[in-house]
């Protein structure tokens, strides 16, 4: 038993030879196309997203589907349905395009060309009125479906479709060409940007990628069989799945008894400085705690040793008579996150400098590469600078905001998918959004009304990180190699799954912002609109650059990571990992949601390596895997029945 549940990354790499089958890629690119509908009306109608996280339930649930059918069919016929390199397949196609129909693309695209239209007017804006500001000759025509906001291509969206009208698809033709070059060239920068960092991340520096031994232990059979014969595996797979049917029945039964997930210890302090303690959460979420029991233990303590670091900071700013806690704290976690990258970058120069060269000279690429060096270097160059050129000739903004717009965003999405590959966090929010950064860090007069008005068309689609398409293919590449698939073929496989999905987005999100309107949407989508308006009014209205002290807290959370890092590249025995402090002091949704979690995760590890050591752990090992399995599947069958069975309520919050 303990063989068969041996650490998959101590296995040696194996170079991918195996190709994804025909019927596979017909099975996976199906479900890419039923996914991406599915997952728009959930979004759109319930705010339900089941595609988010990086280890997401809607590219797991139907591989784990497929795995036991798998059984099932060898015990009928003698031989399984689908091999294991063609569930891995399926996996790598489904895992990337997993956020596209919700929060990392169709929540935002949509409704965030008709908002900065329709609230443009004054009688559907009033605070217009207290200032001279109007936005709109700064938008492109291209750009938008329409520029009048009384014109029924924006209203319908927000305010219904009068009886007999159709959808004005043709309004939309223009605007979504020329958004989707911009999101399958920005796209196509994110996969190829994984790519590059594959070899130095899983090979050189040999991260565990937590979150990709997940699918890759349901795709295998004897893995599989073995976790079903083991009553430590169907023990942390009942945990989830009864708990949280309890909950889902106690929303629809209020009399049925439920268990709190959420508890906090309440207003337990009555005075400052300890009142910031109050409400202090203790959220449960099983696959967190599955998770880390995978992760390195230094990772797991750091993340929450640092939250709770983060609350005493706050402790002891109170005492100083300071009450504005969430801006300083961001602000060390921005200069975490461009620490991080530097060190990175650094550690890995070797790296880069040898694949420059290999590229300049056309050498071909290490066995296994997804491909050579000098075509990765084209690609990046062409879909990197291709975003560029694209916000300065169709969105018209300047060129240094729009390099400088890029350079963060690609920054802080590099640090995102370090996290994910050696924390293995299942969402990372980064600290605010891209053009809040801006607007902080340099203040209205200096960038301007029209690069103001350009960066939010742009911003508001590409800051929210909970689910990161660079993080999914570092993790399928990762994937293909530990199950010898060919590198290659899932590079191309993971970007035509990428663009099938933008492509069926298109006709499905418009279909339903017509045909619902906004004010029968889900919660979050219901607010979106207005909420990006008002975003664009305060930054036009009001110069938000930072204070001096905040620049501070920026320099001196970059010197804090830099100074753990350097710590721990001198001292073996070095507990505190700089990932926890960048990610824990970003925003109160992370810590605060997770940060119990992964203590419970990190305790169950320290307690068993303390006790038994590491055959102790492989004997715990089912339990986890359980509790993770358990987790995704009860959830998405609840995910389900919310959608045909609505209410007022959710299930779990993420």
């Amino acid at each position: 038993m303990a063989q068969a549940w041996r650490v998959l990354v101590a296995q040696r790499p194996q170079v991918g030879v195996e190709r994804v089958s025909k019927r596979a890629i017909v099975v996976g690119f199906a479900l890419v196309i039923g996914i991406t509908v599915a997952g728009c009306f959930s979004a759109f109608l319930r705010y339900d997203l089941i595609g988010t996280g990086h280890l997401p339930r809607c590219a797991l649930f139907p591989v784990l589907i497929l795995a036991v059918l798998n059984g099932l069919w060898r015990w009928l016929f003698g031989k399984p349905l689908l091999t294991r390199a063609e569930l891995v397949g399926i996996y790598c196609i489904i895992l990337v395009m997993t956020g596209l129909p919700g929060q990392q693309y169709a929540n935002y695209l949509y409704l965030g060309l008709v908002a900065p239209i329709y609230f443009a007017s004054v009688r559907n804006m009033p605070e217009l009125l207290q200032y001279d500001i109007n936005w709109l000759p700064y938008i492109p025509d291209w750009l938008v479906p329409a520029k009048d906001p009384r014109s029924g291509v924006i209203t319908w969206v927000m305010e219904g479709m009068p009886e007999g009208a159709r959808v004005p698809w043709q309004a939309w033709v223009v605007p979504l060409a020329v958004w989707t070059v911009f999101f399958v060239l920005l796209f196509t920068a994110h996969i190829v940007i994984a790519a590059i960092l594959r070899r130095q991340w899983a090979d050189n520096e040999k991260l565990t990628f937590p979150l990709a031994q997940i699918p890759v232990e349901v795709a295998d059979e004897r893995r599989l069989s073995a976790a079903a014969r083991n009553p430590l595996f169907w023990f942390g797979f009942l945990i989830p799945t009864v708990i949280y049917t309890m909950r889902a029945l106690q929303i629809y039964y209020p009399t049925f008894p439920t268990v709190n997930i959420y508890p906090n210890w309440g207003a337990l302090f009555q005075s400052r400085p300890w009142d910031v303690l109050n409400f202090m959460p203790f959220n449960l979420y099983f696959d967190m705690i599955g998770v880390t029991y995978f992760v390195a233990s230094d990772v797991g303590f750091s993340f929450w040793f640092f939250w709770v670091a983060r609350r005493l900071q706050m402790v002891v700013r109170s005492a100083m008579g300071l009450s504005d806690h969430q801006q300083p704290l961001e602000q060390q976690s921005i200069g975490g996150l461009f620490a991080l990258f530097v060190m990175h970058a650094y550690i890995a120069r070797h790296y880069f400098r040898d694949l420059f060269r290999r590229a300049v000279r056309g050498e071909n690429g290490v066995d296994g590469e997804p491909l050579p060096p000098r075509a990765l270097l084209l690609l990046l160059l062409v879909s990197v600078g291709g975003v560029i050129v694209w916000s300065v000739i169709g969105a018209r903004l300047a060129l240094l905001w729009a390099v400088l717009l890029f350079a963060v965003h690609f920054i802080w999405r590099i640090v995102l998918t370090r996290m994910v590959a050696e924390a293995g966090l299942f969402v990372f929010w980064t600290p605010i959004p891209i053009t809040n950064f801006f607007m902080r860090a340099f203040g209205r007069d200096v960038i301007g009304t029209p690069n103001i008005v350009a960066m939010n068309m742009i911003g508001s689609k590409i800051s929210d990180s909970a689910t990161d398409v660079t993080a999914q293919a570092l993790q399928g590449f990762k994937i293909a190699q530990m199950s010898g698939l060919s590198q290659r073929q899932v590079f191309g496989l993971m970007w035509a799954s990428m663009f099938l999905s933008v492509l069926t987005c298109h006709p499905t999100c418009l279909h339903i912002i017509y045909t619902t309107a906004v004010p029968k949407m889900g919660w979050w989508t219901r607010g979106y609109p207005r909420s990006m308006a008002t975003t664009m009014l305060n930054q036009l209205a009001q110069d938000l650059r930072m204070p001096t002290a905040h620049y501070i807290h920026l320099l001196a959370g970059a010197a804090v990571t830099m100074a753990l890092t350097w710590l721990r590249w001198q001292f073996l025995w070095w507990p505190f990992h700089p990932l926890g402090y960048a990610a824990s002091n970003a925003v109160s949704w992370f810590g605060d949601r997770y940060g119990f979690s992964i203590f419970l995760g990190w305790l169950a590890k320290a307690l068993v390596m303390w006790f038994g050591g590491i055959r102790l752990w492989h004997f715990f090992k089912p339990f986890m895997f359980g509790m993770v399995l358990g987790n995704t599947f009860i959830l998405f069958l609840l995910l389900l029945v919310h959608f045909f069975f609505p209410t007022n309520e959710v299930v779990v919050i993420e």
